[in-house]
């Protein structure tokens, strides 16, 4: 089609989104009669979603530890309790050895003690993990030593270590742990050190000079040493007295890395249809005590998710839905890796699904807001749109009662949690959890990620329940819920309405690309139009009644924008991938490109958004080119420069991940 001047919509896609506007006038939800979400809200309780989180805070979770499997027990007894009566914790070997595709497992670790105390010129006690478990690096293991401190600034280059004697000694150190604890440790004899790392960097890094970070050692290094993890006030108070004279330390640890498991917690709503597939609600159970926000909030959310959905089936309130909603509390990225890996009949059923990592921060502490990622481009999805409609009312309804007051409940309140206007966005896709594990074209799970983002007390002692909001999570539980019932249940009667409402945001889609500028303003144009199409064939997909109708409207899409005329490509090659590689190629703590290449060092990436290289390699399919997979990446994401894909295609070659045909 031409493209409209001053960009506005086409007229067919105006008259389409005042049509469903009108249709769905009387609803909250379009494609729900109101008494479904009004049910799904009866039964969310938001108070009961922070008590979770107290709960599971308790436990120091780190992958393939003590704490991780207790706090894996405790969400099977509870899943158990709340009716879902196939919960279960299935363990994987987590042993350093066995393989998931091309992911190598690595070894667990098992903490008992670690004190840091200073024998002189002031004796105290600095750090003690039964007080403070993030104090004790992840990865450290057994060690009484007694030893000068040496201060080695960043301790990330031969250059940090120049005059200055680290053998046997306790080094002070602020770059990443297992560079420092190669360089200081294994090549100069060091018996350990300290550390204060930073954090994710923010707006407010370095504000909050008391915040402890949890730091880990390298999980395949069976030589690791110890490292204590200490505050930046620590620090300077460190290196100030050592400015002046010496500090004698004594750090005492038990601990060990030992063959473990990686424990997955599952748990199922039986659908009434085994054929019809499933939806999968994930979020990693594992981080450091307290590890609130991250990420207690979105595995406490997912069980209420589960608790409400099961409750309102036993009361009859709901029907049995059509499709299976499965549960899976992980080991972050790891977990969802070996889950699917060791499950592929499971991965060919999932055929949606939401994420939940990080979702009750309290703004005014953690300054996070909440975002909900899109699905992968390359796998748009009608549960973009169901996610904007359940959003949406909670946002309208939470500002209503904060600017009017009224009733808490219709302002989706739960006291005494807070009472503001939900602050949330639906975004582009952000990579960063398990869902980029469920998106990877290995299993091709189209996930919607929640998220919080900016977190002061991300990954830090800080990280507290009484951070979190009950109010925010509850409204995060009844969205979610939304989403995932829809999913599950909608009836064929109410599908033609999702199928307007997702016509109807094809639309808006197509009307915003119209404004497109630049070169690949008619790459936008037509990926647009290819996303709508593909977002309605996963309506006909799921609900195969509105199988015509879609058809016909994926047609009007993709006469809407004229396909550019292409010459010869400017880069023919045909990528196709390894059938080893099952899953994406970083997978906690696991770099295969890396590995691959230069496992002392690090292979440098080309100068593109990780998001954009994560969706290039996600679009090899051994018949696109590199320059197609190239304009499809530049109409969807609006940047992708072919020097930089064709370059990360030539590393991937060279690590074997795939193939590069003429």
């Amino acid at each position: 089609m031409k493209r409209v001047a001053g960009g506005a919509a086409p007229l067919p896609y105006v008259l389409l989104l005042a049509a469903s506007a009108a249709a769905a006038q009387d609803r909250v939800i379009p494609f729900w009669p109101n008494d479904v979400p009004a049910a799904i809200h009866a039964e969310v309780d938001g108070v009961a979603v922070l008590e979770t989180v107290r709960e599971l805070s308790r436990f120091h979770r780190v992958q393939g530890s003590p704490g991780f499997a207790a706090a894996a027990e405790h969400m099977r007894k509870k899943a158990l309790a709340a009716g879902l009566a196939d919960a279960a914790v299935e363990r994987f070997p987590a042993d350093g050895k066995t393989r998931y595709a091309h992911f190598r497992s690595y070894l667990g670790w098992d903490p008992r003690s670690g004190t840091l105390e200073e024998i002189s010129p002031t004796p105290r006690l600095h750090a003690s993990f039964s007080q403070m478990p993030v104090a004790l690096a992840d990865y450290s293991q057994d060690a009484d030593v007694t030893a000068e401190l040496v201060d080695v600034g960043k301790g990330t280059s031969p250059a940090d270590y120049q005059g200055k004697d680290v053998r046997g000694k306790i080094v002070l150190a602020d770059g990443d742990l297992p560079t420092v604890h190669r360089l200081a440790c294994m090549e100069r004899g060091a018996a350990g050190f300290l550390s204060d790392y930073p954090n994710q960097t923010t707006a407010w890094s370095g504000d909050d000079r008391d915040l402890v970070r949890w730091g880990h050692l390298d999980p395949y290094q069976t030589a690791n040493r110890f490292a204590f993890m200490v505050s930046k006030r620590q620090a300077q108070d460190f290196r100030e007295r050592l400015a002046r004279g010496r500090i004698v330390l004594r750090a005492r640890v038990a601990a060990k890395m030992v063959p473990a498991t990686y424990d997955v917690v599952v748990a199922t709503i039986p659908g009434a249809d085994p054929a019809a597939g499933e939806i999968v609600l994930t979020a990693h159970l594992c981080h450091q005590s307290a590890g609130a926000n991250d990420n207690a909030s979105g595995s406490a959310v997912i069980f209420e998710i589960a608790r409400a959905l099961q409750i309102g089936i036993q009361k009859r309130t709901f029907p049995r839905p059509k499709r299976t909603i499965r549960f899976l509390w992980v080991p972050e990225i790891a977990g969802s890796q070996v889950y699917l890996i060791r499950h592929p009949e499971v991965a060919k059923r999932l055929v949606a699904g939401v994420h939940m990592d990080m979702v009750g921060g309290l703004l005014a502490t953690t300054k996070g807001t909440l975002h909900i990622s899109r699905t992968a481009e390359s796998l748009p999805h009608v549960a973009n749109e169901i996610a904007r409609f359940f959003l949406d009312e909670v946002a309208a309804a939470s500002a209503r009662y904060a600017e009017q007051g009224g009733d808490p409940y219709a302002g989706f309140v739960w006291l005494p949690g807070s009472r503001e206007p939900l602050l949330a966005d639906l975004r582009p896709l952000e990579l960063g959890s398990d869902h980029q594990v469920f998106q990877d074209s290995t299993f091709a799970v189209p996930m919607l990620y929640f998220h919080d983002w900016p977190d002061v007390t991300i990954h830090t002692n800080k990280d507290q329940p009484e951070n979190l909001d009950a109010t925010k999570l509850g409204r995060v539980a009844y969205v979610g819920a939304g989403i995932a019932w829809t999913l599950a249940a909608l009836p064929d009667a109410e599908a033609p309405q999702l199928l307007a409402a997702a016509r109807a945001g094809a639309g808006e889609r197509i009307a915003r690309a119209g404004a497109a500028a630049g070169p690949d303003a008619p790459l936008v144009l037509r990926e647009a139009a290819a996303a709508g199409a593909e977002t309605l064939a996963s309506v006909a997909a799921l609900w195969p009644s509105t199988s015509g109708d879609a058809a016909r409207e994926s047609e009007r899409l993709h006469r809407l924008a004229a396909t550019p005329a292409v010459g010869q490509p400017a880069d023919p090659r045909i990528p196709a991938r390894n059938p080893e590689i099952r899953g994406p190629l970083d997978v906690y703590y696991s770099s295969y490109v890396q590995e691959s290449i230069d496992p002392a060092g690090a292979a440098t990436l080309p100068s593109a958004s990780e998001t954009v290289l994560y969706e290039a390699f996600n679009l090899v399919n051994g018949r696109r080119s590199v320059s197609q997979i190239r304009d499809i990446l530049a109409g969807r994401y609006g940047s992708a420069p072919l020097p930089a894909i064709a370059a990360y295609f030539e590393l991937l070659a060279k690590a074997g991940a795939l193939t590069l045909s003429p």
